[in-house]
């Protein structure tokens, strides 16, 4: 842990360098960023104002799909990862190779790769969120007992993704294309993470599924909390399998990444 320590702030310092060189890709990654999540809030807005009454669905009005959708955009931004997509071109191409040879897992390279594009495209992303809400006018109902727990449960989620993603993109040391399964991955996490639409309304059945799944926590799981939609019960629940998912992914990825390195090695790097 200590070469770790020692080796993060090189890393982000480089991690930072290499963000500025590629401003442009920047700009298109952090604004589909937010695309996606103002289609789904149009979407809804609309589907609520053609609706029995046109004044809610599920608990929703205008105003607090809004509030979703948004929080959905800068929860998604924080929690983001890629590597179920750069890992494997590193496996396939041989330049995990020398990246073995530091004293320090490659994995925190790509910690420092994460924290660096999400700090650079803030620039970006920061304005577009305030002159959402002055448009939409999102209605929170967050408490105080909901705020304090606020920033752990969005951490929580945001290690989540990364670990999990990570422990997927190391299925490349068995498998010579990542492609299909990393769309799998994000149209799961889409689908279940409550993207495409808040859990509460979806039927019954995929409720029980997205439980039992990492993706609520990540994502849905923080909104409401911030909406100020959760007991304290489900607050207390919601964090302990927060944690819980941690606990396993930290298992899975030490297993996973000695038998891949051991796999990796035998077919000649």
């Amino acid at each position: 842990m200590r070469a770790v320590l020692s080796a993060m702030p090189a890393f982000l310092r480089e991690s930072m360098a290499t963000m500025f060189q590629y401003r442009g890709e920047i700009l298109l990654w952090a604004i589909w960023g937010v695309v996606y999540p103002a289609v789904a809030m149009a979407m809804w807005s609309a589907a609520v104002a053609g609706a029995p009454g046109g004044h809610e669905i599920g608990g929703y009005a205008p105003r607090d799909f809004a509030a979703y959708f948004w929080l959905t955009m800068v929860i998604g931004h924080i929690c983001t990862a890629w590597d179920v997509y750069e890992l494997g071109y590193l496996v396939q191409s041989g330049k995990l190779s020398p990246k073995l040879l530091r004293p320090v897992l490659p994995v925190w390279q790509s910690l420092a790769d994460n924290i660096a594009y999400k700090v650079v495209s803030l620039g970006v992303l920061v304005p577009i969120w305030v002159l959402i809400v002055l448009l939409t006018r999102p209605q929170f109902g967050i408490d105080r007992h909901a705020a304090t727990f606020a920033v752990p449960a969005i951490l929580m989620a945001a290690i989540i993704n990364y670990l999990w993603c990570y422990n997927l993109a190391m299925v490349a040391f068995w498998v010579t294309r990542m492609e299909a399964i990393g769309q799998g991955w994000f149209g799961a996490g889409l689908f279940f993470g409550g993207r495409l639409a808040p859990l509460s309304i979806m039927p019954e059945p995929l409720q029980k599924i997205a439980s039992a799944l990492p993706f609520k926590w990540v994502v849905y799981f923080p909104c409401e909390m911030l909406m100020g939609r959760l007991s304290d019960r489900a607050i207390w629940t919601g964090l302990g399998n927060q944690l819980a998912w941690v606990a396993f992914g930290l298992v899975v990825f030490c297993v996973m990444w000695r038998m891949g390195v051991k796999r990796y090695s035998a077919v000649g790097a």
